[in-house]
């Protein structure tokens, strides 16, 4: 099965638009024997955006809701979201409209090809963010490389992957848990590619990626990932058990 999960926060102008574009794709993949379910959290939501899903599970029977009493962010968000998802494969996504649907199509082609954790990375950046968002992309994806000595290239985009790649004890706490995330799948020798993609700007609401407040955090994350695991593969510690021994690179 696969999980197509996303967190929802005051997203009421496009939750609804969201689902069916992503229900249109699934709905072809299953045409091909893919089952598959959609896992929803609204954390905290405080418009419709909760009535919209109530509305949507009504015809669409693969939609599951999680609802959150208060707001508890991005990354206790999607934490939830990885524990309750039931796929084998998951792909992890976005619920402001910024990512198309028929993305997820070419990250599972990739896993169906071989890998691990695909990683869609946006190659239209300049057409969509602001100078200081892409200065501040540039630099959570440039020093990540730097201190762990593995590409990340886009660890905040979307990405689909064995269910296992959404299982790690992380570290961190923060927006930088995705980095986390690729940094240690590669450190236990799983296999993670880099597919480009292009996504749309937000067509409702105000992003919040390049707060101060997420840098702090994601800055704090970052030192104690070097803590746990050294700088440019020389980890303190074994990580994990690692992909099986007979699984083909």
């Amino acid at each position: 099965m696969l999980s197509v999960v996303l967190p929802a926060y005051n997203e009421e102008a496009v939750i609804e638009r969201v689902i069916a574009e992503h229900v249109s794709v699934l709905e072809e993949l299953q045409t091909a024997g893919i089952e598959w379910e959609i896992v929803c959290v609204d954390d905290g939501s405080v418009d419709h955006t909760r009535e919209a899903l109530a509305r949507l599970q009504k015809w669409v029977p693969q939609l599951r809701v999680i609802t959150h009493s208060q707001n508890q962010g991005i990354y206790a968000a999607f934490a939830h979201l990885y524990r309750e998802a039931k796929g084998s494969l998951i792909y992890s996504t976005g619920s402001d409209g910024q990512w198309p649907a028929h993305h997820l199509k070419r990250l599972l082609e990739a896993v169906q090809s071989g890998a691990d954790l695909a990683v869609g990375v946006r190659t239209n950046r300049c057409d969509v963010y602001s100078l200081r968002r892409r200065v501040v992309s540039f630099a959570y994806n440039w020093v990540s490389e730097l201190v762990f000595g593995v590409p990340v290239r886009d660890a905040g985009g979307v990405k689909l992957g064995r269910r296992e790649m959404f299982g790690f004890e992380l570290t961190s706490c923060s927006a930088f848990s995705e980095a986390e995330r690729v940094i240690r799948a590669q450190r236990e020798g799983w296999r993670v590619v880099f597919v480009p993609i292009d996504f749309r700007a937000r067509p409702a609401g105000a992003a919040k990626g390049a707060s101060w407040k997420n840098i702090f955090a994601s800055m704090r994350d970052l030192a104690r990932c070097v803590r746990a695991y050294g700088v440019r593969g020389k980890a303190p510690a074994p990580l994990g058990t690692g992909p099986p021994a007979n699984q083909s690179r």
